[in-house]
């Protein structure tokens, strides 16, 4: 990271935390269920609308901010972000009208990835040259986590200082949007004007279009290997704390502090250790298959150690800690399929319309299977066919790794061959 000075490091840290506020703000309401049922009057349904309402606003969003960051500087989307983030929270704090919330919610998810996703996954690439693109995104992804961690720590001291549910989540969303305000005023200091900051080792050469995503083999390339390291991140991240205390037996403390470790220790720990490490490899499609492998050993691990519970909750922490070095370096890889700086904006809306569908799509599985096991006694059996998905993907990531491998190397002869006849 010799590459960074000053002014590229808070660039860095305000499109870093733009995200971690953005995904951490509007959950609150899940951070703090029932105090939040409380305070706006709302049943589980009504709350359950308002996750389906912001889920959906963000899933049609995604090629929607891939256009939005194709025409707009990094700084104007990010700003906007920023601001739109500042009102919202502010009005969020005082709105408990369901159908107020409903529309709170859908603009968090429109803000969230029309204006944010797309342009700060394009910043954090074009931060760097290729030799650093895992330290920078898995710096981002543990800086991220860091945010979030001081973030919900003041969270609960708010809760914890005022008398009523409704005071606390007024007093944590005016905190958020403060701090929303800070960095806009950072942003804008710090930001480049038009398209300095957008300079990468790779200079564009054309204006792009979804069919050139689409056309362009490394995106499904990418596609198959997030897709496999995102959907094993969401059903460890979503089931392993439960498996704990449902199959293993521990107590419910012991399972929460466990996932306080998961959600936020390891994670950070793993993007600062994973990014460094992954820039190691040659290719890091090689990378890639080393850790599905160790993620295919560890959920057999997970399965077959059951019965020994302290080997067995070890195990759970380190998956969730190569699970998250697979989670924060993804991105990484998209100039090793051949994706170039100027198709980022573009490619990671269509990519992220595709491997977030997962997150959608797997609990209609996961929730079905693990009822059925307990209605007959043995809710182990539903876990086991939630960790046999979960190596199915694994091996499915094993191969796109390779084949990653291969355009990789494709590419670098078609450089030779330029440079030779140039």
């Amino acid at each position: 990271m010799k590459e960074f000075g000053f002014k590229k490091l808070m660039i860095f840290i305000v499109l870093s935390a733009a995200v971690a506020l953005a995904y951490q703000l509007p959950y609150i309401r899940f951070t703090f269920y029932d105090e939040v049922l409380e305070a706006w009057r709302i049943t589980d349904t009504q709350m359950g609308f308002i996750a389906s309402a912001m889920g959906l606003t963000c899933t049609v969003c995604y090629p929607i901010g891939g256009l939005i960051a194709n025409r707009f500087t990094t700084r104007s989307l990010m700003l906007i972000t920023l601001a739109a983030f500042t009102v919202l929270c502010a009005l969020n704090a005082f709105v408990t009208n369901f159908y107020g919330l409903v529309i709170i919610h859908c603009a968090y998810g429109f803000f969230g990835i029309a204006t944010l996703w797309s342009a700060y996954l394009s910043g954090i690439r074009n931060l760097g040259s290729e030799h650093i693109q895992a330290k920078l995104f898995g710096f981002s992804e543990a800086t991220r986590g860091l945010i979030q961690t001081a973030m919900g720590f003041v969270f609960l001291a708010i809760f914890g200082a005022v008398s009523t549910p409704i005071f606390g989540i007024r007093y944590s969303l005016l905190c958020g949007s403060v701090v929303f305000a800070l960095f806009f005023m950072l942003g804008f200091i710090f930001l480049p004007k038009g398209v300095k900051q957008e300079k990468s080792a790779v200079k564009p050469e054309k204006k792009y279009t979804y069919l050139d995503v689409i056309k362009n083999k490394g995106t499904w390339l990418v596609i198959l290997l997030i897709m496999s390291a995102f959907t094993s991140w969401l059903l460890g991240n979503n089931y392993m704390t439960t498996y704990t205390t449902r199959v293993l037996g521990i107590s419910n403390a012991l399972a929460s502090t466990l996932g306080i470790i998961r959600t936020y220790i390891i994670v950070a720990l793993a993007g600062f250790l994973g990014g460094w490490v992954l820039d190691k490899f040659t290719y890091k499609g090689k990378g890639f298959i080393v850790l599905f492998a160790i993620l295919a050993a560890l959920i057999a691990g997970v399965v077959f150690s059951h019965k020994i519970v302290g080997l067995c909750v070890g195990i759970t922490l380190v998956f969730a800690f190569f699970v998250n070095v697979m989670k924060s370096t993804y991105w990484s890889t998209m100039n090793s399929a051949g994706i170039p700086a100027s198709m980022t904006p573009l490619a990671t809306g269509f990519i992220s319309l595709i491997v977030f569908l997962p997150e959608t799509i797997c609990p209609l599985f996961c929730g079905p299977w693990l009822d059925a096991a307990a209605a007959a006694g043995n809710v182990a059996v539903g876990f086991n066919k939630i960790f046999l998905l979960m190596f199915v993907f694994a091996l499915i990531g094993i191969v796109a790794s390779f084949f990653l491998i291969k355009q990789a190397k494709a590419l670098e002869k078609e450089d030779k061959m330029d440079i030779e006849e140039a």
